[in-house]
């Protein structure tokens, strides 16, 4: 009489390969410093920081630079930066002002309760933030 083995390996292999994916990044963002060479701001130090956010399956890139009418606070923070959020899926764009830290690049766009984060953990983060009161 042969005896049959019952496998219970393949279920919890199985089980233990779900529990090890990565996670899927839904934002990222990066900041910059350039120059420009031509044009009206030609020569002025200019502050750049662009980012990318997954909403409902469509990409939403980010763009927010410093402008004429970015002063430097005394905190560290330029005020009217320019941001643009264009979805490129549809090529719809849409544009905020935003504040932005000098030294690390992060933006924030009030009236949409918006962050844009280069120095967050992972690469960047692109979204929402909670008001802490």
């Amino acid at each position: 009489m042969a005896q049959s083995k019952k496998s219970y390996g393949s279920n919890n292999q199985n089980y233990n390969n779900n529990n090890n994916q990565q996670k899927v990044k839904h934002s990222g963002a990066k900041n910059t410093t350039y120059t420009p060479l031509s044009g009206p701001n030609k020569g002025v130090e200019q502050h750049l920081t662009t980012g990318w956010r997954l909403s409902k399956g469509e990409l939403i890139a980010i763009k927010c630079v410093t402008t004429s009418k970015s002063n430097l606070s005394d905190k560290g923070w330029f005020g009217s930066v320019a941001c643009t959020f264009t979805n490129t899926k549809t090529g719809v764009q849409s544009f905020h002002w935003g504040t932005m830290q000098k030294n690390g690049g992060k933006v924030v766009i009030d009236g949409m309760a918006f962050v844009i984060n280069p120095r967050a953990k992972n690469g960047g983060y692109a979204g929402t933030f909670l008001r802490s009161n």
